[in-house]
């Protein structure tokens, strides 16, 4: 006779819960960190400039590995000179175009609280989207911290139970 080791479905549940629980708290980061983008990219909070661009370039791939192609460009370019206290001379580096802007234009730009500067969204859907992004994430992270939770709550009252008693 072969005898079967099977893991018993305690441990299993355990690490269902555990992976469920490092999986919302991954979630949970992710939608703190494009809330805090997006107040960037929203030009809610920072630094918001005027920039006249200068030259842009590249810093991506032009070519996906599906054959299709969205470049991010890195522009650089001066500071208004009207925004400037140093008459225009400071000249700055924004990262994340999606399209070349058209050179010497004024573009508006916001410095991220993580110190790069970025394009401000300028179109009404754009920053709708942009400010509604993060709910998705969040929406998957209270999904997947449901299990943890409920865990925690059957352990914590399996322990007020008196002694003898089954839930």
């Amino acid at each position: 006779m072969i005898k079967q080791t099977t893991v018993g479905t305690g441990r299993k549940r355990v690490f269902g819960i555990v992976v469920c629980g490092v999986i919302a708290l991954f979630l949970f980061g992710l939608a703190g960190h494009m809330a805090v983008g997006a107040v960037g990219r929203l030009g809610l909070v920072g630094q918001e400039l005027t920039m006249r661009v200068t030259d842009c370039e590249a810093s991506a791939p032009v070519t996906t590995s599906r054959g299709g192609g969205h470049p991010d460009l890195d522009c650089k370019g001066f500071v208004d000179p009207a925004q400037d206290p140093g008459g225009g001379t400071r000249r700055i580096t924004v990262t994340g175009f999606s399209s070349a802007p058209v050179s010497g234009a004024p573009v508006k730009v916001a410095k991220e609280p993580w110190g790069s500067w970025v394009p401000v969204d300028q179109g009404d859907w754009n920053r709708l989207g942009r400010a509604l992004s993060p709910l998705i994430p969040l929406a998957f992270a209270g999904l997947f911290a449901t299990a943890p939770v409920a865990a925690y709550r059957r352990w914590k009252n399996a322990r007020r139970l008196p002694e003898g008693a089954s839930a």
